[in-house]
């Protein structure tokens, strides 16, 4: 066939395939460099002041994915403000996390991201509180549906749940970084690490409102860190998308496209520095999606409805059993 082809359309066919041989090839080398090679630039926010070592605050930090990156913050020398609503779960964890780092600082943070977010007192103490310390790192970690379903039918969503939902996934995280922004400014280099989801691209039924939140989280993360840059403060922002991971409310089997919640703290700590606003935290996640994209949009249709329905049985089934 090539014979019978121009030699135009022959150096043309030649060009192109190189030129998509090499942009795949890049885009494979950038992968591994990521996930695999470039070492972390957490330690840059490790340094000291006259308010001592470096803190951070980790939000919604009483179980799963918050836990966990409280847990890895301070096995890397961080002391760590741990917040919640529930002050009994908060103190059982301080115990156990001064336990296991008997040389690392831990402090407790009550607020609930849901009845407080019209109380700009609770922020105004918050931002007291966390001012008598040396605030190098902030992780939005807060989010969920506070005890009530996740996956529902718009319809049958009572505005009062929408709100709520809102108020936790969307605003809490812009009112606590406003609050503590200044604080952050004036201790950087910062870090503010903000805990999105693959939700907000992928369109699965029964979950608008809080894959709505996410996508906003994204925008605002990317707006606020190009702000950081046009104000020249030294203030990393980072969005980590997340898809599956096996938590306490959520406990899937550990595989490769699900990893445990410290699997996804460390991964996600591993992308400090790599220059993006946005970016996968753990590396099967970034494969799966990719295969889901380049799949006809009518099978990634047909697979997302079906995994939403089965969320669906999943989600009312464990509220059953904790209700």
């Amino acid at each position: 066939m090539a014979s019978i082809l121009p030699d135009t359309a022959r150096l043309v066919l030649t060009v192109l395939g190189g030129l998509g041989a090499t942009y795949y090839s890049l885009k494979t080398l950038s992968y591994l460099h990521l996930h695999f090679i470039r070492r972390n630039t957490l330690d840059r926010y490790k340094t000291d002041s006259d308010k001592g070592s470096a803190w951070a605050l980790v939000t919604g930090a009483t179980d799963g994915i918050g836990r966990a990156f409280a847990v890895e913050l301070a096995s890397r020398g961080f002391n760590v403000f741990i917040h919640g609503r529930n002050e009994q779960k908060l103190e059982s964890l301080k115990k156990r996390l001064q336990e296991q780092h008997p040389k690392v600082q831990f402090r407790t943070l009550i607020m609930d991201a849901g009845k407080e977010i019209n109380d700009s007192a609770a922020f105004e103490k918050a931002a007291n509180e966390l001012s008598q310390v040396n605030l190098k790192v902030l992780v939005n970690n807060v989010g969920g549906a506070s005890g009530l379903l996740s996956f529902m039918p718009l319809h049958e969503r009572p505005s009062d749940q929408i709100r709520t939902i809102m108020d936790i996934n969307a605003r809490f995280p812009i009112e606590i970084t406003r609050a503590l922004l200044p604080q952050l400014r004036a201790n950087n280099p910062a870090l503010i690490l903000n805990v999105g989801s693959t939700s907000s691209e992928f369109g699965i039924p029964y979950l608008s409102v809080y894959a709505s939140c996410k996508a906003a989280n994204r925008a605002w993360s990317r707006s606020i860190a190009s702000e950081m840059r046009a104000e020249g403060v030294d203030i990393e922002v980072l969005c980590l998308w997340i898809s599956a991971v096996a938590t306490d409310y959520v406990p899937k089997a550990t595989s490769l496209f699900v990893p445990s919640a410290q699997q996804l703290a460390r991964y996600g700590l591993q992308k400090i520095g790599c220059g993006k606003s946005t970016v996968f935290a753990y590396w099967a996640h970034e494969i799966q999606a990719n295969m889901f994209w380049i799949l006809p949009e009518w099978i990634q249709t047909q697979a997302i409805v079906d995994i939403g329905k089965q969320e669906k049985l999943d989600d009312e089934a464990r509220n059953r059993k904790t209700s």
